[in-house]
């Protein structure tokens, strides 16, 4: 493909000796300020009823609103939050519209709009007299007119604007004609200022949620500036579990790690988006505080530099650097440090390609990053990269580039891994694009010596194997199953001493089932350390004595005969025994109930509470 005009980027015309780093005003709002979400409430009376659950929609949809709130404190305490209740009967907005009743304006969470929530969620605040209902009377024109001036009215600078709408009415004002085109005016007016709907729709009992009735003029197919897929065809649910789980999707803006030309060659550039996937999670910094005095303040902490040798207090502008070479110290300016590392503007530079087969997996340096076509920076992205995706794939190629990914940064050489689409009964569940792998300079790779002297016998090699297909993973490995504990008991100490709450157990599902190990392969297990014990070592290791070598199907029957109790077996009993009897059940840890219940084959599922009242049951009936 020639070069053409098409694929000029749209920043060619601009001044090139323009500063990389300076932001115009729609990149600042973008990437410097606080993203806003504004909860949007149905309180109809169908709303109010319980689903085939049992569950009531109005408190899931408070209950998402108020795990959205903790997460934000946890991870973006800066981001703003608000609520807003329509079809009330009472009202508190600032246009005096009827039926709207705003209960918390687009703010940053704290505690007690959390134990806000948390009253109304648990039903200690009275719906009916606090707020009401208004037997579907409501404009919802005005409900999106009030949702605008919230946006609008916010101090803060506000980097993303949206707002979730939580119904399972899919076709309101029904029999008014200027109503219904109100609201849609309403709705579109709210995307005109950046302000983005996303529909949290939940089914009534025996009646499913229909977008096309209303909300398809308002939630329009579209891609977002990121080249996020916006579909109308959203699975709806009144499940809180599976509510909180898309809400969790849409709490986080999605925002591009980099935006780059892709070079294919040197007349052609495509332009291209990368994506963090993967990124450790930390507790967050903590804050020093003086508290000696009438109130709390924090601490605001000042570095100086001093010389050495005379004790002088120095600027920034007195400081240079330097390595060692040879014994002499090389000393450098800071403008002269950031030349050397300046490899080129940022971009990606396909140097060549290579049979899948050729990349290892100890290669990779770091996690991935997913790399998506930038249709807005080069006209014509999309295609060329599609047409490069396919290629990819249909021939086993990865592409080898060297990668600079902002001003100032070191370059890496990467491979780009073709990744196709996946599409399953409920949508895509595999986007299309590639992953960039970081890939190791030849300085990077540290040769190790590799002993290859010892060969272990076929016995001990069978006997472990035998292990590894008792305890195989059936259903895969998936991360989104196991939370990282220490973040998980460092929160949850964090909120029980916020909120003044005395549960800080977490469920912590890093920790081995060592009752299932037992029963799956316990045998086997034993089996492999007697063969191990047996098996001839290297010369100068020590051998352990052993009697004998049992046979794999005597090792596991002796190894059923001599099976201990889990977790202490009869002492574990006994004191949960005396638990019961002196009414201290919520004292013993989720652990510890599990491990109870599973000893006497009952099911270690579930809460705490749930789990307490198994083993009141188990004792009542014995």
């Amino acid at each position: 493909m020639s070069a053409s005009s098409s694929w000029r980027s749209m920043n060619e015309d601009e001044d090139e000796d323009l500063d990389d780093n300076i932001l115009t005003d729609a990149q600042e709002t973008q990437w410097s300020s606080r993203d806003s979400i504004l909860f949007v409430i149905d309180c109809s009376p169908a709303m109010l009823q319980p689903d085939e659950e049992g569950d009531i929609p109005f408190y899931t949809a408070i209950k998402c609103a108020k795990q959205v709130q903790l997460n934000k404190i946890i991870s973006s305490d800066s981001d703003l939050i608000g609520v807003v209740l329509y079809g009330t009967r009472t009202a508190k907005n600032a246009n005096n519209f009827a039926h709207i009743y705003v209960l918390q304006d687009l703010d940053v969470p704290d505690v007690s709009k959390i134990q806000q929530l948390e009253a109304i969620e648990e039903q200690r605040t009275n719906f009916d007299e606090e707020f009401g209902t208004s037997n579907g009377d409501y404009t919802l024109g005005e409900m999106f007119w009030t949702a605008t001036n919230l946006f609008g009215g916010s101090a803060q600078r506000i980097g993303s604007k949206r707002l979730f709408l939580f119904t399972n009415e899919d076709d309101p004002h029904t029999n008014d004609i200027s109503l219904r085109s109100a609201s849609k005016v309403r709705a579109k007016d709210l995307q005109e200022f950046g302000i983005k709907i996303e529909l949290f729709d939940m089914d009534k009992p025996m009646e499913k949620f229909n977008r096309k009735n209303f909300y398809k003029d308002i939630l329009l197919d579209d891609v977002d500036e990121d080249g996020e897929s916006q579909s109308q065809e959203e699975q709806t649910t009144a499940k809180l579990g599976e509510l909180l789980q898309r809400v969790r999707r849409k709490e986080v803006k999605k925002r591009s790690l980099f935006n780059i030309p892709l070079k294919l060659s040197a007349n052609l550039e495509i332009g291209v988006k990368g994506y963090n996937l993967v990124s450790t999670q930390s507790k967050g910094l903590h804050r020093n505080v003086y508290t000696l005095g009438e109130a709390v303040r924090e601490v605001e902490t000042v570095t100086s530099w001093i010389c050495a040798d005379t004790t002088q207090y120095l600027t920034a502008a007195d400081l240079k650097y330097y390595w060692e070479f040879g014994g002499q110290k090389v000393i450098f300016e800071k403008d002269e440090v950031v030349s050397m590392k300046t490899f080129g503007p940022p971009a990606l530079a396909l140097i060549g390609f290579k049979p899948k087969t050729a990349m290892k997996m100890y290669y990779n340096l770091n996690h991935s990053m997913f790399l998506y076509p930038d249709e807005l920076s080069y006209e014509g992205s999309t295609r060329a990269f599609s047409s490069l995706l396919i290629a990819m794939h249909e021939m086993d190629k990865v592409a080898i580039c060297s990668f600079t990914q902002r001003t100032n940064y070191s370059t890496r050489l990467v491979a780009l891994i073709p990744q196709m689409e996946v599409v399953g009964a409920n949508g895509q569940e595999v986007p299309p694009g590639m992953q960039l792998i970081p890939l190791p300079w030849g300085d990077d790779i540290r040769p190790l010596p590799i002993l290859t002297e010892y060969a272990p016998p076929d016995e001990l090699i069978n006997a472990g194997k035998a292990i590894i297909s008792k305890l195989n993973m059936k259903r895969g490995f998936n991360p989104d199953n196991y939370e990282n504990p220490t973040l998980q008991k460092h929160y949850k100490v964090l909120q029980a001493t916020a909120l003044n709450q005395t549960d800080m157990d977490i469920d912590d599902k890093t920790l081995p089932k060592t009752q299932q190990i037992y029963d799956r392969a316990g045998g086997y297990i034993q089996h492999f350390k007697d063969v191990a014990a047996t098996a001839e070592l290297p010369e100068g290791e020590a051998t352990p004595s052993a009697e004998s070598v049992p046979s794999d199907q005597s090792s596991v029957a002796a190894a059923k005969r001599a099976r201990p109790g889990p977790s202490g077996g009869v002492a574990l009993q006994q004191d949960m025994k005396d638990k019961y009897d002196n009414d201290q059940l919520n004292k013993a840890t989720v652990s510890t109930l599990k491990d109870f219940l599973q000893s006497v084959g009952e099911s270690g599922t579930g809460k705490k509470a749930e789990l307490v009242e198994k083993v009141q049951q188990y004792f009542a009936n014995k």
